[in-house]
């Protein structure tokens, strides 16, 4: 599977996810993200010319990743030294690719 931020600046080829989650805390709310989760190494992460750039909030845990030329949130990674290290990819940007897969729903919200 095939997605890509907005200007192909960062592309990533994955495995389908069997089921996707959706996060209603106030970063994952506010970037309307469906995340795919993967070990670290499993997704092909192609960065461009235009660079990412992260943010990171809260806990310190998480470096979100974003296109640097069109803004899109394309993943999130744990930081190092983390107890379970993901990748998690935002299937937001090709929610038609992931339609049929069943979503998750996290109460983030309430617990972060």
């Amino acid at each position: 599977m095939q997605l890509s931020c907005h200007c192909e600046n960062v592309k990533i080829t994955v495995t389908p996810p069997s089921q996707v989650t959706e996060c209603n805390c106030s970063i994952c709310s506010r970037y309307m993200s469906l995340w795919g989760y993967y070990p670290p190494g499993e997704p092909r992460i192609e960065i461009g010319a235009a660079g990412i750039s992260s943010y990171s909030w809260g806990d310190n845990e998480l470096d979100f990743i974003r296109c640097s030329h069109c803004g899109c949130i394309t993943h999130y990674e744990t930081k190092p030294g983390q107890t379970n290290p993901k990748v998690a990819i935002n299937f937001g940007m090709e929610r038609k690719q992931v339609a049929e897969v069943p979503v998750r729903y996290f109460n983030g919200a309430e617990l972060l």
